[in-house]
C-alpha cells in the first residue's frame, strides 16, 4: 500500500482531479488515521469469536420484511441494506466520489454543550483509494459468504442512502483481517493532520458536500441545519 502525505485541501484535489481520472477508483474516508483500519465491521471482535454472520442477517431480514416497502432479492442485497443500516458485516463501505469519502473522513460532531463543531480528527484522517478494473458478478456467486477471493461490486440502489454517497462495497473471503486487493487491484492511503482535517472540513460544507445532501432523509436534513449553523457565520437582521 502507497502513503501520501497530504498538506493542504487544494493538494487533494489536485490529485484525484488529475491522477486518478481513469473511471477504476474508488474512495473511503476514515476519521483515524492511526486506528481506523480496512477492516469490517464483523471482524472487529479484538479477540472475541467471530458472531454467525448468517444468523445475523437471518435475524434481520425477519425484523425488517414488513417493514420495506422493496424487498431485497438476494443475500448480496440483503447485505447492502443491512450494512446501510449499521448491521455488523463482511462488507466495507467505499464511494465512486472522493469529496463524499473527504467528507467521513472529517465529518462534523456538533458539541451538545455548545452547539459548535468539534475539534476534527486528533489522529488525522486518512482517504483509501482503490483501483481495480473487474467487479465481483453477484449473478454468478450466490452466496457471498463463500466468495475466496476480494472484491468490489455494486448493489442496487435499493435505499437513497446508499444512492446519496454513491455508494458500493469491498467483501472478502476472512472479515478478520484488512482488506487486500487482488493482483489487479492498487492501494494508496492519503493521510493529513487534524488541521488538514480541519480544513477540509471547512471547504467541503461550502462546496455543498453536507449531511443532508449524503443521507437525504429527516435525520440527515436535522444534521445538515445543526451543521450548517456550527460551521458557517449565519448573519440575521437586527430589529
Amino acid at each position: 500500500m502507497n502513503i501520501i502525505k497530504i498538506s493542504s485541501f487544494l493538494e487533494l484535489i489536485e490529485i484525484v482531479a488529475t491522477k486518478n481520472c481513469c473511471g477504476h477508483h474508488v474512495y473511503r474516508g476514515v476519521s483515524d488515521s492511526i486506528n481506523h483500519k480496512l477492516i469490517p465491521s464483523i471482524g472487529r471482535a479484538n479477540g472475541y469469536l467471530l458472531p454467525d454472520e448468517g444468523e445475523i442477517l437471518d435475524s434481520f431480514k425477519k425484523r425488517t420484511y414488513n417493514s420495506l416497502q422493496k424487498h431485497p432479492n438476494s443475500d448480496w442485497e440483503w447485505l447492502a441494506l443491512a450494512q446501510h443500516h449499521g448491521l455488523p458485516t463482511r462488507l466495507l463501505d467505499w464511494t465512486s466520489s472522493p469529496l463524499i469519502a473527504a467528507y467521513f473522513a472529517t465529518k462534523p460532531e456538533i458539541d451538545e454543550q455548545t452547539g459548535k463543531v468539534n475539534q476534527c480528527c486528533k489522529n488525522g484522517s486518512a482517504i483509501y483509494c482503490l483501483h481495480f478494473c473487474n467487479y465481483l458478478d453477484t449473478e454468478t456467486i450466490a452466496n457471498p459468504f463463500q466468495i475466496i477471493q476480494p472484491g468490489i461490486f455494486y448493489p442496487p440502489h435499493i435505499t437513497e442512502r446508499i444512492s446519496g454517497q454513491a455508494g458500493l462495497f469491498s467483501i472478502q473471503p476472512d472479515p478478520s483481517v484488512e482488506y487486500r486487493p487482488t493482483y489487479d487491484g492498487d492501494l494508496t492511503k492519503y493521510e493529513f493532520d487534524s488541521n488538514i482535517a480541519s480544513e477540509i472540513q471547512s471547504g467541503l460544507f461550502f462546496l455543498g458536500i453536507r449531511e443532508d445532501s449524503i443521507f437525504p432523509d429527516l435525520d440527515g436534513f436535522t444534521r445538515g441545519i445543526r451543521t450548517k449553523h456550527a460551521i458557517a457565520e449565519c448573519h440575521y437582521k437586527q430589529c
